[in-house]
């Protein structure tokens, strides 16, 4: 199981790498659906939205401190919506 791993430094389908996300001091969510994000918008300023940069099927909640809050196999909106408001906030 990830949740209360420590998350490895991994690329990002933007270029970019998850320690780089996390220095905003937000929680990171990697999801392997580009499609999947509209409805986490109530969370902006608290989380940055990411997408593997390989065909990983994982979703991943990521603390601030660089800690896996939260993982769970695809990208199930509603189960989460729910982790997000009760990790995140609204």
């Amino acid at each position: 199981p990830l949740t209360g791993t420590r998350a490895p430094d991994v690329p990002l389908a933007n270029g970019g790498r998850l320690y780089e996300s996390l220095r905003g001091g937000r929680f990171v969510l990697i999801t392997p659906d580009l499609g999947a994000c509209d409805g986490w918008a109530a969370h902006k300023g608290r989380l940055a939205v990411e997408h593997w940069a390989t065909s990983r099927r994982t979703t991943v909640l990521v603390r601030p401190d660089g800690y896996v809050a939260w993982a769970a196999e695809g990208a199930d909106p509603g189960a989460t919506e729910a982790v997000l408001a009760a990790h995140v906030g609204r």
